[in-house]
C-alpha cells in the first residue's frame, strides 16, 4: 500500500492563501453557530408556508394561519 502525499506548494497553495482559507472557514463556523438556534423546523416552516405581511415601519410579520389572505 502506497501513501500519496502532496505538499501545499504542489497543490498551488501558498501561506497567505492558506491563512485566508482558515479565516473564511472560521467565519463560516462562527456564523453557523450563531444562526443555528434560529433554524428550527417550526420557524423555517412558518416562514416558508406563510405569506409575509410588511408593515409601514418596515417590520415583517408572518401570520400563523396557513391561508394566505389577498
Amino acid at each position: 500500500m502506497f501513501l500519496f502525499l502532496l505538499s501545499f506548494s504542489e497543490m498551488g497553495l501558498s501561506l497567505p492563501i492558506v491563512f485566508i482559507l482558515f479565516i473564511f472557514g472560521g467565519f463560516f463556523l462562527i456564523s453557523f453557530f450563531i444562526t443555528s438556534p434560529n433554524m428550527d423546523t417550526k420557524g423555517l416552516l412558518r416562514v416558508l408556508y406563510s405569506k409575509p405581511v410588511r408593515k409601514a415601519d418596515g417590520t415583517v410579520e408572518y401570520p400563523e394561519s396557513r391561508k394566505n389572505k389577498f
